[in-house]
């Protein structure tokens, strides 16, 4: 990646150039809401499907550590999936 020419701006010259172009709530917290969905989105069918993916793998005794990963794995595939539309 060529920078030549390129000046580098600071984390606190991006925030005042945001705020002073776009005003307070606009500049600062524009993509808030998408962030937001993606995340609840997410984090909902995650939980929601682990706890239902683990009594399925257990059954009525304790769940072995590979269950609990698997469960886990393939909850987090799901609300991967669940997430993603929401980003986009």
């Amino acid at each position: 990646m060529q920078t030549l020419g390129v000046q580098r701006l600071s984390i606190l010259r991006v925030v005042q150039t945001s705020v002073l172009e776009y005003g307070i709530f606009r500049g600062l917290f524009t993509g808030m809401s998408a962030s937001i969905m993606r995340q609840m989105s997410y984090s909902l069918v995650r939980l929601g499907s682990y706890e239902a993916i683990k009594q399925k793998l257990s059954g009525e005794r304790r769940a072995s550590t590979g269950k609990l990963l698997s469960a886990a794995a393939l909850a987090g595939g799901l609300g991967g999936v669940a997430g993603n539309p929401a980003g986009t």
